[in-house]
């Protein structure tokens, strides 16, 4: 299975100190597991967003960052990550909304299949810009995104709590409101 060639590759990876790789792994881990797990397609917004709070929450400053990944020529697609010191760290990839298109899990911008360079370019720029809903996401703030979530107006909240908890993480849906509810994604153009 595919998830456990990425796991034993995570080990391999390194944002470039011990104590920068052991508090993002314990969050990126759980959460590729969760994603992989429960097959969590089209989530990227909001566990990109869940995996930035977490990795606040570790004492680790991340950006989280939104723009459209370029697949071929051709192929775009609207996306949300997360960065440590510039490096991509990007769990949903692997579960993307686009039909036919599977891509490796991206740890300290190596994808986590080969080792290599991601396959897909982050922050492309389309000829056709954001969708309705990544123009949506890009320009709101954690608590409005979460607000208009079409599910469950506390479904990032919810979520960042299981994530936490499957990494052994205690938070407060509360107190994650609080901190990082006004928080903007940072758009990535290329």
């Amino acid at each position: 299975m595919e998830l456990r060639i990425y796991l034993e590759n995570l080990k391999k990876v390194s944002l470039g100190s011990q104590t920068k790789d052991y508090k993002a792994k314990k969050v990126f881990q759980p959460a590729l597991s969760w994603i992989v797990k429960t097959d969590y397609r089209g989530g990227c917004h909001d566990t990109s967003a869940a995996l930035h709070m977490l990795l606040c929450e570790q004492g680790l400053n991340s950006e989280l960052c939104i723009g459209e990944v370029q697949i071929d020529e051709n192929t775009f697609f609207d996306h949300s990550w997360v960065s440590v010191d510039e490096m991509i760290l990007d769990a949903s990839i692997c579960m993307p909304n686009i039909g036919g298109y599977a891509f490796p899990p991206v740890f300290a911008s190596k994808e986590l299949l080969s080792l290599g360079s991601p396959k897909v370019s982050y922050g492309a720029i389309s000829p056709v810009g954001f969708d309705s809903s990544a123009q949506f996401v890009s320009s709101v703030n954690l608590q409005e995104y979460s607000s208009g979530h079409p599910d469950d107006p506390n479904k990032l909240w919810d979520l960042t709590k299981i994530l936490a908890k499957e990494a052994g993480i205690k938070v407060n849906a509360g107190k994650l409101k609080s901190r990082y509810g006004g928080l903007t994604r940072t758009i990535v153009r290329k």
